[in-house]
């Protein structure tokens, strides 16, 4: 999509240069068509029209990625009645969402060759989990409801669409290590992970500084703290306000 808008913007400098140089007052004249004034307004809403087309197509992606995100945190919490209700959600949304871009293609997405192949694998997965969910193996269910989150991240990356929600994502892989150091007591491999976690934190918060994110930054920050002060026994306590910080802003960005 950057291509698109960057090969878009050299042609409309390009008819704007142009007709500057045939009419170098803005004024048109008969035969020229279209003056600088106009060229530069048609240029405007035609960015007005992308970004309109983003919007209406992320509004339709996050009918479907916000329950997907309910279901993978009530299945995480072990939470079986929840569970259900959020996947019974997911489905619903999942089937309007496939049904609408099995042939449809808005501009946004229109050079995406992977996209039908993708949201056929989300389908598989999300369908493979139904069991799970209704008997309440939700561990199980959760391990597997976790493939679609990469594939979701694939497509708003080629896309690009939501940074903050790709930054996000990639943050989570390695603060994943980060939990499992801290709640293996282990201080010295806490130390060890901690570099790569802090930099994908600083692309989130080069995105957002909002209050949840700050309250991200200060627990993974602690939990270095309690490591370098040897403190094992306090790094699953603080592990956990981590993993809830960083859920509490991953289920509010849509």
């Amino acid at each position: 999509m950057i291509n698109k808008l960057i090969m878009a913007t050299m042609a409309i400098l390009l008819t704007i240069s142009l007709s500057m140089a045939l009419d170098p007052q803005g004024s048109q004249e008969p035969g020229l068509g279209l003056s600088s004034s106009d060229i530069k307004e048609a240029a405007q809403e035609t960015s007005q029209n992308q970004t309109a087309n983003d919007s209406l197509f992320l509004k339709d992606f996050n009918q479907v990625n916000n329950p997907y995100k309910e279901t993978l945190f009530a299945t995480g919490q072990g939470l079986r009645n929840e569970s259900i209700n959020f996947y019974v959600n997911l489905t619903v949304a999942l089937t309007a969402f496939q049904e609408k871009y099995k042939d449809y293609r808005p501009q946004v997405i229109e050079s995406d060759k992977q996209f039908s192949k993708d949201m056929e694998n989300v389908s598989v997965i999300i369908s493979d989990v139904k069991d799970d969910v209704y008997t309440g193996n939700l561990t199980i269910a959760h391990k597997k409801l976790e493939e679609v989150r990469p594939i979701f991240q694939k497509i708003l990356t080629r896309n690009g669409l939501l940074p903050l929600s790709v930054a996000l994502v990639d943050f989570h892989d390695v603060m994943e290590l980060v939990l499992d150091a801290a709640n293996n007591k282990d201080a010295s491999k806490v130390a060890e992970v901690y570099p790569k976690a802090d930099e994908k934190l600083r692309a989130v918060e080069a995105i957002s500084s909002e209050s949840g994110i700050m309250s991200i930054r200060a627990n993974l920050d602690e939990v270095l703290s309690l490591a370098k002060e040897n403190k094992t026994a306090e790094l699953p306590a603080k592990a956990g306000e981590l993993k809830a910080s960083y859920v509490k802003v991953y289920l509010a960005t849509s």
